[in-house]
């Protein structure tokens, strides 16, 4: 058997992300307990505590998209984890030992309010799944980067100096008098975005670093051009160049014969219309940084 999930895994997946939905919040490892709690069998039993109105209402009503905590992210991958290293299906049971492993405050201190003991609780789902009793902690994969799936950034004071300095360096160097339509401001958030990538590779930083330096420095930028310019006025879209329509006029010879107008259409493949608005959006962004290249000479090396 492999690491493939069972219906039961999934049932306890969908139920958690109703009620988070319910609320209008992201899946977190707490909202996995309160849908672990409706499984029937010794783990529901164990978990009866967790079970109000509120619960039962959520999954009872209509689905609900949402999106999913990095921290239950996390607790999936090592659910499945656990279940492959032991050839077994993932199931609720893997997933209630990831919870309990991870370690999470709010779903511990939600076990804790209910006054139900963690050790007793992860000794129970250990005979469940027929795992010895002494087993170790899971090992918890490693997080989603820091500023990515919700995950907050590193603060300021913990990103990388050298690489903040460059960052700053182009912020008081940034082409602010050029910015007079929505789709230069766009073209300049890219180009940032771009050169912060480019800078924390330069510096081979982590990932934490990398994305973190890519949202402060957003955040930075958007706040000066708004600044710069507040009265920016959104331009119109144009019309899907995919599906172009012309319009072909044939006059007969003679005064007595009418013009006829003739609607042919061209249709091309869907993907066809991506590929020109992306070519479109990056033609812009290149002449944007053709302008404005200038702005940044002598910058700092990196």
């Amino acid at each position: 058997m492999g690491d493939d999930p069972s219906g039961a895994y999934l049932g306890v997946l969908r139920h958690a992300f109703q009620i988070a939905g319910a609320t209008g919040n992201c899946c977190r490892p707490a909202h996995l307990l309160s849908a672990l709690s409706l499984e029937h069998g010794p783990i529901g039993d164990a978990l009866g505590a967790l079970k109000p109105d509120a619960v039962h209402a959520a999954i009872d009503g209509p689905a609900r998209g949402g999106s999913a905590d990095y921290l239950v992210m996390q607790t999936q991958q090592a659910a499945r984890q656990l279940a492959a290293e032991r050839s077994e299906p993932a199931s609720p049971d893997h997933l209630l030992l990831a919870v309990i492993d991870q370690g999470e405050s709010e779903a511990m201190a939600l076990l804790d309010d209910a006054g139900i003991d963690v050790d007793v609780l992860r000794q129970l789902a250990l005979r469940v799944i027929g795992a010895p009793s002494d087993l170790p902690r899971i090992r918890m994969p490693e997080l989603a980067p820091a500023g990515t799936m919700g995950r907050p950034p590193l603060p300021m004071e913990a990103l990388d100096p050298r690489a903040w300095a460059a960052l700053e360096w182009r912020q008081r160097h940034l082409p602010l008098d050029r910015v007079r339509r929505r789709s230069h401001s766009h073209a300049l958030c890219q180009l940032e975005s771009r050169a912060s990538w480019r800078i924390a590779s330069r510096l081979g930083l982590d990932d934490d670093q990398r994305y973190s330096l890519a949202f402060h420095h957003r955040d930075r930028v958007d706040r000066l051009v708004a600044q710069a310019r507040p009265g920016l006025v959104e331009r119109q879209p144009r019309g899907h160049i995919a599906h172009q329509t012309a319009t072909l006029v044939h006059v007969a010879a003679g005064s007595r014969h009418r013009a006829r107008l003739r609607r042919v259409r061209f249709r091309f493949p869907t993907g066809w219309r991506t590929w020109f608005s992306n070519r479109r959006v990056g033609l812009r962004i290149r002449w944007f940084h053709l302008r404005t290249v200038r702005y940044y000479r002598g910058a700092p090396p990196t």
